[in-house]
């Protein structure tokens, strides 16, 4: 692929954390950073044509120079790992004696060794090679045949042993639960909140205060704001793990027999694979948007996800159910499935006139299929005689609205519209909790118990910042079956009076 000016100009951005890049000339702290990753010939080159009335002629020389530089490194890289997988082969030949006397007595689960890492910042962990599944990969590593780790059980002492090593290192508790508030989908749209059980606003909303000057006193300037309660509901995590059901499939991590804690081969696959995928899947599609809260009955039975906490669109519900809602409510009503194409983009275009233009707001929330149904209507009205499909208007924007419809992914199925200001939509944590999500790992019999808990909490700070169309008799639970996996290639539901879809 050819590297035009503007593609080099966007990669040079990149590098320096901008946005884009647009100046005529770099700073000598830009200049360095630049040096440092493509090198000085790219450097130098750069700069001229920034520097040019016609920086286009220099496309040839500026991607030619990016190539040699990355293909230097490549070669650099390719020549240091053949070095280290030379030494590699050459030391795990002498410990093919060892191995075989270990796998021949092997002693009794002997506790995990701890020792300084080379960097002196985290400890390293010095796996079990005692363990059928370890011994069989080291064997297989020796003789170039990882197909000697086939069929080997992880025993559940071992996978227990390791995550208790997974959890104690320093740090690993706090990135998860930072993963927990930042890696849903969605969670760039939402200002994180540390509080306790219930949340409320303290900043106000005022109208206009300046008047002609008189010599009496006439008051004027009336704070209007109505905070809504957010509640931060209190979750936990109680995942049974059966070592043998995940057998080789995490063997390929282990390319490495010393690792930290928070890499240890078992862990790291149980974990990025199975369990922290699917906390984020709950929290998208079953908890922020569509959760709704319900007071539990029996202690000693689960409950699904959804029922945890209140999400947006259950909230949106409630507030408009309410005869005392300060949210704006659009009382306009459409059926997406039904509506013609003028219908549908008229309908955006009008709700985009309800939200007031003086808090600027920019991006009106949706599900993915309201967001396609907007633009292939758009398309099919003014794509003219060009023929081109799905170009016409590929970012949803609303014409002369200055907005564009962004798709969310917990909103799957739904026919609401709702836009407010970027900082009135709120997630909770709990400013009292320590940073713990997985905080006790047990062993029962043939299974690895994981116990975990953390607070979340979703919803908008000042109803009168909130635009919202909701239809009548939606219900955002009739697309979710509690006792399935969500997302299992159905198209959630919809009926006529519920806005389709």
């Amino acid at each position: 692929m050819k590297l035009d000016f503007n593609k080099i100009i966007g990669l040079v951005a990149v590098s320096l954390g901008l946005s884009e890049f647009k100046a005529k000339s770099v700073t000598e702290e830009q200049e360095q950073k630049l040096t440092d990753q493509y090198g000085v010939d790219f450097t130098a080159k750069f700069k001229k044509a920034i520097a040019a009335e016609d920086p286009k002629s220099a496309e040839a020389a500026l991607e030619e120079s990016l190539r040699l530089h990355f293909a230097d490194e490549a070669s650099a890289t390719s020549a240091s790992v053949a070095e280290q997988l030379t030494a590699a082969l050459a030391e795990n030949k002498k410990k093919d004696q060892l191995i075989a006397t270990l796998m021949a007595s092997p002693e009794d689960l002997p506790a995990p060794e701890h020792v300084g890492a080379s960097n002196g910042s985290a400890q390293a962990f010095k796996i079990n090679k005692n363990a059928g599944h370890y011994s069989a990969v080291l064997n297989g590593l020796n003789n170039h045949n990882l197909s000697a780790a086939d069929g080997q059980t992880i025993d559940v002492v071992d996978a227990s042993s390791e995550f208790k090593s997974f959890l104690s290192s320093n740090g690993t508790n706090l990135g998860i639960i930072r993963q927990i508030f930042n890696g849903f989908t969605s969670a760039k749209y939402f200002r994180t909140i540390r509080t306790g059980e219930v949340h409320r606003a303290t900043s106000a909303h005022i109208n206009s205060v300046v008047q002609k000057f008189s010599k009496k006193w006439t008051p004027k300037g009336i704070a209007k704001f109505t905070p809504i309660a957010i509640h931060n509901r209190h979750h936990k995590i109680n995942v049974p793990i059966i070592p043998a059901d995940v057998l080789d499939t995490y063997l390929s991590f282990l390319y490495d027999e010393s690792k930290r804690p928070d890499e240890m081969p078992i862990t790291k696959y149980i974990w990025e694979q199975l369990v922290y995928p699917k906390i984020l899947d709950d929290i998208e599609f079953r908890m922020i948007f569509k959760g709704k809260y319900v007071e539990s009955t029996d202690p000693n039975s689960a409950t699904d996800p959804e029922e945890s906490m209140d999400g947006i669109e259950t909230i949106l519900v409630k507030e408009k159910a309410s005869n005392s809602s300060s949210i704006n409510f659009f009382t306009e009503s459409i059926n997406w499935d039904t509506a013609t194409d003028a219908q549908v983009v008229k309908f955006v275009n009008d709700f985009s006139d309800f939200v007031d233009d003086k808090l600027k707001i920019k991006q009106i929330f949706a599900s993915a299929k309201v967001k396609r149904r907007y633009q292939r209507a758009y398309d099919s009205l003014y794509k003219g005689k060009s023929g081109i499909t799905g170009e016409i208007n590929k970012d949803a924007i609303v014409d002369y609205g200055e907005k564009t419809i962004v798709a969310l992914d917990g909103m799957d199925g739904s026919p609401i519209l709702y836009a407010t200001t970027p900082e009135n939509k709120v997630v909770l944590m709990n400013k009292n909790t320590a940073p713990y999500v997985i905080n006790d790992v047990q062993r029962h019999d043939y299974e690895v118990r994981l116990y975990g808990e953390f607070w979340l909490g979703a919803g908008f700070e000042i109803g009168e910042l909130v635009f919202a169309y909701v239809p009548a008799n939606y219900d955002p639970q009739a697309a979710l079956n509690p006792s399935d996996e969500y997302n299992d290639g159905t198209s959630p539901g919809g009926s006529s009076d519920d806005g389709g879809l």
